[in-house]
């Protein structure tokens, strides 16, 4: 099996929305069927990324297994999304899609990565809690992170089971 994490080609992007939806499956079989059903990415949204920031891919022998939406937020390189396709899942690509975006942060001169997450989900917090990631107190937050909080209030997601976490690059 032949695995590389590399920037998305472009005749790529209209693929990340179908392995998105099939991602959040796993939300499902956790009984988080709202967030499952909940919004998806936005095209606008995901060609962003291209111009301001970054999507890497874990490509798989030559399919597109799983991404990775990175780009500055505030003061910090932001992880944005980790999405690996339901067939995929749990053989690691997940990791090196998160050390990816690291490794992006770092290049780009950012000394932290933040991301936006569940708190008790096994493959969210403590996933990125076992690859270096802190979660940030309240205190901590910058005015951006109050404004997100309230996105993701906004789009429904129970913002009390949710936190903010950061890796320090440097």
């Amino acid at each position: 099996m032949t695995v590389s994490i590399r920037p998305v080609e472009p005749d790529e992007i209209p693929l990340l929305g179908d392995i998105e939806k099939s991602a959040v499956e796993l939300f499902r079989d956790n009984g988080l069927d709202d967030v499952a059903e909940g919004g998806h990415l936005p095209p606008g949204f995901v060609l962003s990324f291209t111009r301001y920031g970054t999507i890497l891919v874990a490509d798989v022998d030559q399919t597109v297994a799983g991404f990775a939406l990175v780009a500055s937020y505030d003061q910090t390189a932001h992880l944005y999304e980790v999405s690996v396709g339901r067939t995929f899942q749990g053989q690691g690509f997940g990791r090196q899609l998160v050390d990816g975006a690291c490794a992006w942060a770092q290049t780009n001169g950012f000394g932290a990565i933040t991301l936006s997450t569940f708190v008790e989900i096994p493959w969210n917090a403590p996933f990125y809690a076992s690859m270096g990631f802190r979660i940030l107190t309240e205190h901590e937050w910058t005015p951006a992170f109050h404004v997100l909080r309230g996105r993701e209030e906004d789009a429904g997601l129970d913002v009390g089971r949710r936190c903010f976490m950061k890796k320090d690059l440097s």
